[in-house]
Formats: C-alpha cells, structure tokens, sequence
C-alpha cells in the first residue's frame, strides 16, 4: 500500500492531530496550506480563493484529506462572514477538482470533512446518513459545501463530523473554562442532543477509511452514544471540577446575544454512528466518561 497522504488544512486542530497518527504508522505526509508552517511537515503553499498551489509535486500523494474551511464560530454571523464561510469551503473543492481534472496525478481516494450540521434541529429524532438536510444556515452551508464534492474527479468518502472533543481546541475548552471558577453554565434547557466524538477517534476514522478503502459515500463520523447537553455538562464536571455548581442560562438570553449563531449549540442533533461502525470500524471512546478521562489524565 502506498502510505502517502496530503492534507488539506493540515495545520488545524484535526489535521495536526491526524498527521501525528499517520507519522506514527509510517505515512509520508504533506500540508496543503495558507502559509509555511513551522512544523516538520513538508508544506505546498495554496490559495483556493484563487485556485493556486505552489507546485503539483502534491498530486505525487495517493490519498488526499480536505479539512479546510473558514470557522464558523469564530465571529457573529453578519451577512458578509456567512457568505465567506461557505465561499471558502466550496472555493476548497473548485481549487481541488481543477488540480485532479487536468493534471496527472496519483490521487486515488480524497476524504472530505463535513459537519452533523447537515440535518438541523431534530428533537430526539435519530438522524442517519439517509435523511434529508434540516432548514437554517449550517444546514444549508453542509449542503453546499458537500454539493461542490458531487461528480468529483476521485471518489470522495464524506464525513459529517459531531463535536469534536480535544482540550486543545473546538467546543471543549470553552465549555470546561467557566468551571475552574466554580461555575458550570448549561446552555437552554440542556435538553438538546449532543452528537460528539473524540479527536483521536475521528483521526481514527479517517485512517480506517485510507487502509480498508470503504465504499464512497457519506458517513457519520460521531461516537456512538450521544448525550443531552446536560449530562454532558455533568459528566464533564464530575471529571474535572466535582464543586462548581451547575446553573442555566436561558435559550431566549442565548438568542438574543448570538441570534442566528445560537443554533451551534441550541440544535438538537442526535447522530446514529452504525454506518461507519458497519465497515468495520472500532470506537476507542465510545462512552462521554471515558472519553473525557482520556482527555484530561483522570
């Protein structure tokens, strides 16, 4: 098997992670990025925003991981930044599918990131791969930016990924901060389902997918047990600060400071996991207690 792998956003928390994995098991790896990285990862310089990489020496690589895209938490959803979170995304895809139509190369599985936003607000409605998306922004940005994988080049296995669970990044540190001041904020009426998987895992998943070659399609890369948010909180808190003391913070406060932005962590999402369990796949976290007493050495 050739062991070569390039990654699109290699320098973000999943892509650093992944090629630590892929490093460990003997895979030469390469970034496609913004900006020379620092680490010792050889780098292809790339603007998909002008569909530009440095050299096609990248197209050498078999399989190629695509985990870039503009934050979408990462500022208030104005018009403007809405619109960039989706032109990046689908920009990422036009760039690639430009490079694998009219270049030779040697790329023969391409693994594509995209996010349980798909489905919406669901209640306790347990969503699998054959449900339609949901109504609202990140339902329709998923849409989108998995529409601009459709008739590619190269088979493209998708991941629509959960809450990504690392102390390094994402949801995590934001949610266990408030509790080393004693306080345990639970968001709305804790109620809404929270579909998450450890980091390690869904680097995993994503190796799996390289070595067994699954079928193309799209597949839930979420662990298998989903929790409501206040049992994450809980859980969370029994882990890591037994004394802080748990309060809400009602969904209409959430609603008027975040607007639209609020369904990040006010959706319901409950993911089933059994599609990607089916190919053979096996969770090394598959429950919110112990995945969480990995993260933080308990």
């Amino acid at each position: 098997m050739d062991k070569s792998v390039v990654i699109a956003g290699g320098s973000g928390l999943i892509g650093k992670r992944l090629t630590e994995l892929l490093v460990a098991k003997n895979y030469s790896v390469a970034w496609l990025s913004r900006k020379k990285s620092d680490a010792k990862i050889k780098t292809f310089q790339w603007n998909p925003e002008s569909h530009s990489i440095s050299d096609n020496e990248w197209l050498n690589y078999k399989n190629l991981v695509v985990l870039s895209g503009e934050n979408i938490a990462a500022q208030a959803w104005t018009d403007a930044y809405k619109s960039k979170i989706i032109d990046s995304r689908v920009a990422v895809a036009k760039t690639l599918r430009s490079a694998l139509s009219s270049e030779n190369h040697s790329i023969t599985k391409v693994i594509a990131a995209s996010a349980i936003g798909f489905y919406g607000a669901g209640g306790n409605k347990l969503f699998n791969e054959n449900d339609s998306e949901g109504s609202g922004f990140l339902s329709y940005t998923t849409k989108k930016w998995e529409e601009a994988y459709y008739d590619f080049p190269v088979d493209v296995t998708t991941f629509r990924i959960g809450v990504v669970l690392s102390k390094n990044g994402g949801a995590l540190p934001e949610l266990s901060s408030p509790m080393k001041f004693g306080t345990a904020p639970t968001l709305g009426n804790g109620k809404q389902m929270v579909s998450w998987i450890h980091l390690d895992d869904l680097c995993n998943m994503i190796i799996h997918a390289i070595e067994n070659n699954i079928s193309t399609g799209v597949y839930n890369a979420v662990a298998p047990h989903p929790v409501t948010h206040s049992d994450f909180i809980s859980t969370l808190k029994k882990i890591i600060a037994p004394w802080s003391i748990k309060f809400f913070i009602p969904a209409f406060l959430i609603k008027l400071i975040l607007k639209e932005k609020s369904a990040i962590i006010l959706d319901s999402t409950n993911v089933s996991s059994k599609k990607i369990a089916a190919t053979g796949f096996s969770f090394s976290f598959p429950e919110l207690s112990s995945a969480l007493k990995n993260i933080y050495g308990k």
